[in-house]
């Protein structure tokens, strides 16, 4: 192996790190309700809407949304990066997250879709997006109760469950009477 072949190997390996502790700072940052760390995390040219840009865009976002529930606990896994170049990539990470709302402890189960890119050194997100696919009182089983189901706040999450993968539905194709045994409750 030649120089060149493993000075980008190492990179790619110290790359793929600091992208995977993007995702675990995060929740950190947003659980311990930690702003100024939050906004360190996204790049200058993060668009956050009507909040505006990078870490001053990310800060008046989050402190408003953070506003909204008192406790959580953010669970990352499953996280999956894909380079689309040496400075850019994206990937997909799986959180389930816990919000206490008043009486409530409200689980959402999602994906997040995330755009990462490097800038001077240091990998930054440059999107992120989340997928919904269960939100509700965690004393209630998902399967008896709408899958959208954060008292006062239905309207805030456009739930997506795995069924709206194209490969789910292939996957069930010629299954159906398994698909109904396993979904049948009493």
């Amino acid at each position: 192996m030649d120089t060149k072949d493993l000075v980008e190997r190492i990179d790619r390996i110290e790359s793929h790190l600091a992208i995977q502790q993007l995702a675990f700072r995060y929740a950190r940052a947003i659980d311990s309700r930690n702003i100024a760390e939050i906004s360190s995390l996204f790049s200058s040219q993060t668009n956050f809407g009507e909040d505006g840009m990078g870490h001053a865009g990310a800060r008046t976002f989050y402190e408003r949304v953070l506003a909204d529930f008192y406790r959580s606990f953010h669970q990352i896994s499953g996280h999956v990066i894909e380079f689309t170049g040496s400075d850019v990539a994206k990937g997909t990470v799986y959180c389930r997250a816990e919000h206490e709302v008043g009486p409530n402890w409200i689980l959402n189960v999602m994906v997040y879709f995330d755009r990462y890119v490097r800038m001077e050194g240091t990998w930054y997100f440059a999107g992120r997006r989340a997928r919904y696919l269960y939100v509700g009182d965690a004393l209630q089983q998902p399967s008896s109760v709408d899958f959208n189901c954060w008292p006062g706040r239905e309207h805030a999450f456009k739930v997506e469950l795995p069924q709206s993968d194209p490969t789910w539905s292939a996957f069930w194709t010629g299954r159906e009477e398994v698909r109904d045994a396993l979904t049948s409750h009493p």
